[in-house]
């Protein structure tokens, strides 16, 4: 089953608004679909500030899976298709067909191996078709597996504010990584288990570190780190690369940084200073395909930060917010 997600850089990027866009294109087309998400999405009140977000509208002929409890108040606007209960999912989701349009709040599964489980059960259950779109998150860094998404949409903000703007550039400029060598991904996937968070390489390919513990407090990864100097050797991280893990490894010119996927990069937002100074190489275990990007221009950006080979809406500009069905 084709998956794509929906992630955005920060609160208000405007994900809500490019899955609607692109939920309506896809409608227009004639496409049979399923929405779903990972945790809560769809709510019309900001839980911040107040405000009003766009919700989600399900259209009739459109699947959806979200949990049963949102579905008070709209009997006769779906069919049940199916349930997914607990133990095997954390609380009872319901596979549904809509026959009558209605504004949904989705609540889809919550973690990696609820998705992958989720995705398995529809086989069978709906056309084989079918296009699942998912409300994402850019905290849920699962989502980047090739075995759960096959591409996403990205939202991006650039705001007046400046810890938004960095994030935003941050981001973009991890889309230009490249995927690691075929041997790094090999001496990775001998060594790598579910609960791996760092492993670290010598030049020969035999392991230092094995760590469990989230990179930036593990001390022990630390201490092998600050003893390599200049030698060669290889970082593969499956945590966050935060700013003060960046400036411990900055100076190790002889580092090749393997990050499991792109949504690891996003606490870093060094300025160009910091960045010039950030010796490593970074590479990427799982290279991430980029469907679209739409930005949501609050303040002028740098367009050189944009990929030439990808397709880029303003949204609110070019009318993005006005596609309806």
């Amino acid at each position: 089953m084709k998956t794509y997600c929906f992630i955005g850089t920060d609160k208000n990027a405007g994900k809500t608004t490019a899955f609607n866009a692109v939920y309506a294109e896809r409608v227009r087309r004639g496409q049979t679909l399923l929405l779903t998400s990972i945790g809560i999405n769809g709510e019309t009140t900001d839980e911040f500030d107040g405000g009003i977000k766009p919700g989600i509208r399900v259209m009739p002929g459109s699947f959806f899976v979200t949990a049963g409890e949102h579905l008070t108040g709209h009997t006769g606007k779906y069919d049940t298709w199916a349930t997914f209960v607990p133990p095997r999912f954390a609380k009872p989701l319901v596979l549904g067909r809509c026959t009558l349009a209605f504004d949904i709040l989705l609540e889809g599964p919550n973690t990696g191996t609820e998705l992958s489980l989720l995705k398995g059960e529809l086989k069978g259950l709906i056309p084989s078709e079918t296009i699942l779109l998912v409300d994402g998150s850019i905290d849920r860094q699962f989502l980047a597996s090739p075995d759960l998404c096959d591409a996403f949409y990205f939202s991006v903000l650039f705001s007046k504010r400046e810890p938004q703007r960095r994030k935003a550039e941050a981001f973009l400029s991890a889309l230009y990584f490249k995927g690691c060598s075929e041997q790094e991904a090999g001496m990775i996937s001998q060594v790598k288990g579910e609960a791996t968070r760092a492993v670290l390489f010598d030049k020969d390919g035999n392991v230092i570190h094995h760590g469990e513990a989230m990179p930036f407090a593990d001390k022990a990864l630390h201490e092998k780190l600050g003893k390599l100097g200049a030698r060669p050797a290889v970082l593969y991280l499956n945590g966050a690369l935060t700013l003060t893990l960046a400036e411990y490894l900055a100076p190790l010119k002889g580092l090749t940084l393997v990050l499991d996927n792109m949504t690891l990069y996003q606490n870093v937002s060094a300025g160009p200073k910091k960045a010039l100074l950030f010796k490593p190489e970074i590479r990427l275990l799982h290279t991430v395909k980029v469907k679209r990007i739409f930005i949501r221009e609050e303040a002028p950006f740098d367009r050189s930060l944009l990929p030439a080979d990808t397709h880029v809406e303003n949204l609110f500009r070019d009318g993005t917010h006005g596609i309806g069905i």
